[in-house]
């Protein structure tokens, strides 16, 4: 978003990139900076910590796991496949 034309006047970037969250339930709150590491976990923890909705992540599944549920999934149902002539 291009910040000079999308002005909010309780939103001051202090730099490139700055991330704000707005917490839901609640528009009197000022944005929250976020101030932590560039990284997976660290934005997780910040966002754990700050969001007032509480969510979970589901750990993702890896390539190998994925691919071995599918072919799980397909043989399952070619083995339910009946020939019937």
């Amino acid at each position: 978003m291009d910040g000079t034309t999308n002005e909010h006047p309780r939103a001051k970037a202090d730099g490139f990139p700055t991330i704000l969250l707005f917490p839901a339930g609640n528009k009197s709150f000022d944005p929250i900076t976020v101030d932590t590491d560039r990284t997976v976990v660290a934005f997780y923890k910040f966002l754990k910590k700050h969001a007032s909705i509480p969510f979970k992540l589901e750990k993702p599944t890896t390539k190998d796991e994925s691919s071995n549920a599918s072919k799980e999934s397909q043989e399952s149902k070619t083995s339910d496949v009946k020939d019937e002539l």
